[in-house]
């Protein structure tokens, strides 16, 4: 009997060449399926000399059978001038509907230098091709009970029994019910290993908030291998010259800076190392913190990433006395707030970068920064964790709000609000049977879960009402990508011949490579519900219209490619047999080099261990799938259409 393969990979679109694809929304328009997604301006080339990344159009493309798909012009912001300066804008597209007759499309003129979110607008067409504001005004904005920054990504539903839209958006609470207090005479305490050889590093800095210019705090070691404060402010060296870190290479070392009235304090391992004297911190909201990239006034002085681990980071909003130094021990196991008055500890033990104290919001992680074995790892280029906008009272959450006409709206609770994820992205809603679902996306929260270690992508939430509440499941992770990696990204929900579908984007590498690399987008899976109301994904057959019965690389032809490794490879009864000895391995190399492709492969696994599918792209290793287990005689696999230029395809049975 053979047993059908659980995940397939079908890249089905990929907008024209040198155009950037983020985030997308589905809408089904009669016998149409309507795609809008974000993209980059020069589309079509507007100013040679303009940045081509700044996201200030949506992409189109329209399809029948959401596979197959036509571009169509994109919709281009340029002409609906507002507030803000054309250079610095990017605009947030966003929820696509047809009502009544006519389009609507709404859209967020964000600042590119404006964290948050800011009010979003309304277009209306009649023919998705010429578009017209509105109103000057905007229709929706960030009102009570809603605060902070975030405001966008906006996806509406409509309840035909209501005969009302409902509305989605990323967004932050008004109110946090533990807000961090403002910093004045306060301790910081960092566990950290670190190679022999590593000078001139950034640990970790707190930023806070100033009127005018800057003000932050921090630890850096510096070109002779010695600790020091990283301060805003001029510091004095009062005490002896401290001496050179002497640790061996990922020595646990714990360094504390407790500051006192101007005067900074620095122990190490609970002894005296150095004194520093300067102004006192006058009491500020910390704004940020960041572990791993350096700070300076002037970023060309500013030391290198840390490269190593960072074991703890406590925040003390106290100055604490020599016994409390001394005492200080790095959490193992669960850290219990009650029993230390720690303001703010990021321990890892829990395989995340949450705040185990309880202040903050869950941090994000960025660019290649990842946890194992209970402790915060950073290669030394550009990897670090930050701790998003703090200085605002909300946390994360799913915003609610409710219209009859599009324009006007009623504002309600959250749909979900969290600290375990610093953001919710692009919420998306569907319902099955009884079943109300709610998606939202996070590349900066990662976490083990779903079997995916240090992972983040889309999460859904499950409820039995529309309106809530709704409860987040075991394995909440839908799919995503695992550690130091950016591949699978922003769910749409769509429902086609009676049958719920996934699509979601490719990065292929990490945040940057959806300037740097091709994104596409299609990765259809089929959603099938549990007993529970739990959501598990399938493959989805109706892909398999991508394929060319006339086309292709025949096997015997597929025996003709070079072949790497030890082992046997010949072609029986056309069929690729490859035979390998005990813990050895053979590569068969696709002959020919394909731009646009889809691999379709049956194979059949006797006493193998593993099995799997390998990727170069222009000759370096990017992307490989292993698939099967001992107890799987036989899979099916239905694998890319689309690829980057001169892509070397690799065909691998391990």
């Amino acid at each position: 009997m053979g047993m059908p393969c659980q995940t397939v990979t079908s890249q089905v679109y990929r907008p024209i060449k040198d155009n950037i694809m983020w985030d997308s929304y589905l809408m089904r328009d009669g016998d149409q399926y309507q795609l809008f997604f974000l993209q980059n301006e020069n589309y079509p080339m507007v100013d040679p000399s303009r940045p081509s990344h700044l996201l200030a159009s949506v992409g189109r493309a329209q399809s029948k059978d959401l596979v197959n798909w036509q571009t169509r012009l994109p919709i281009n912001f340029n002409s609906y001038q507002n507030s803000y300066s054309l250079n610095d804008r990017m605009f947030i597209g966003q929820a696509p509907v047809k009502f009544n007759g006519e389009y609507y499309l709404f859209f967020d003129p964000r600042p590119r230098t404006q964290a948050g979110g800011s009010p979003i607008y309304l277009l209306k067409s009649n023919d998705l091709d010429s578009w017209k504001l509105e109103k000057e005004e905007p229709v929706l904005e960030i009102k009570p009970p809603y605060g902070g920054q975030s405001w966008r990504d906006l996806f509406l539903s409509y309840d035909e029994v209501d005969g009302l839209w409902h509305g989605y958006l990323c967004a932050q609470t008004a109110t946090r019910s533990n807000r961090e207090k403002p910093l004045n005479n306060f301790t910081s305490v960092v566990w950290l290993r670190m190679p022999k050889a590593q000078v001139n590093a950034g640990v970790f800095c707190i930023d806070l908030l100033a009127e005018t210019g800057q003000a932050f705090e921090g630890l850096q070691l510096d070109k002779e291998r010695r600790w020091q404060p990283a301060s805003a402010q001029s510091r004095e060296l009062i005490s002896e010259q401290p001496l050179p870190e002497t640790a061996e290479d990922n020595e646990l070392i714990c360094i504390a800076m407790v500051y006192d009235n101007g005067e900074v304090r620095m122990y190490r391992n609970g002894n005296a190392y150095a004194v520093y004297r300067g102004e006192g911190v006058n009491p500020r909201k910390i704004v940020s913190a960041t572990i791993g990239r350096p700070r300076a006034l002037d970023p060309k002085t500013a030391p290198n990433h840390f490269i190593g681990s960072v074991d703890e980071i406590r925040i003390y909003n106290t100055p604490l006395d020599l016994k409390r130094v001394k005492a200080l021990k790095p959490t193992r196991g669960d850290f219990v707030p009650t029993q230390d008055d720690a303001m703010v500890a990021w321990t890892f033990e829990d395989a995340t970068a949450k705040d185990q104290a309880g202040t903050f919001i869950m941090p994000e992680m960025n660019l290649g920064a990842y946890i194992n074995n209970g402790e915060l790892k950073l290669d030394g280029l550009l990897a670090h964790l930050y701790q998003p906008v703090i200085s605002t009272p909300g946390m994360p959450c799913i915003a609610h709000v409710t219209s009859r006409d599009l324009v006007e709206w009623e504002y309600h609770e959250p749909i979900f609000a969290t600290r375990e994820f610093c953001n919710t992205e692009c919420p998306d809603y569907f319902q099955i049977g009884e079943w109300h679902y709610m998606l939202f996306s996070t590349v900066r929260t990662r976490m083990d879960t779903g079997g995916r270690r240090d992972a983040s992508g889309t999460y859904y939430l499950k409820s039995r009402s529309r309106n809530g509440p709704y409860e987040l499941p075991e394995q909440p992770l839908l799919f995503g990508s695992g550690r130091g990696r950016m591949d699978n990204y922003i769910g749409r929900g769509i429902k086609h011949n009676g049958e719920w579908l996934l699509y979601f984007h490719t990065v292929h590498g990490n945040i940057a490579s959806c300037i740097a690399r091709p994104v596409t987008w299609g990765m259809c899976k089929k959603i099938v519900p549990l007993e529970n109301g739990d959501l598990t994904l399938e493959y989805w057959d109706g892909i398999e219209s991508l394929l060319d019965t006339d086309g292709g690389t025949p096997n015997a032809e597929l025996g003709n490619g070079q072949r790497i490794g030890e082992g046997e490879i010949e072609v029986v009864n056309d069929s690729v047999k490859i035979i390998t000895a005990e813990q050895s391995a053979v590569m068969l190399l696709l002959p020919h080099a394909y731009e646009d492709f889809m691999l379709r492969a049956e194979v059949t696994k006797n006493e193998a261990s593993r099995v799997g599918f390998f990727w170069h792209h222009n000759g370096v290793a990017s992307n490989s799938l292993v698939i099967g287990s001992n107890g799987m005689p036989r899979l099916s696999i239905g694998l890319s259409r689309f690829a980057a230029e001169s892509v070397k395809s690799e065909f691998a049975l391990v």
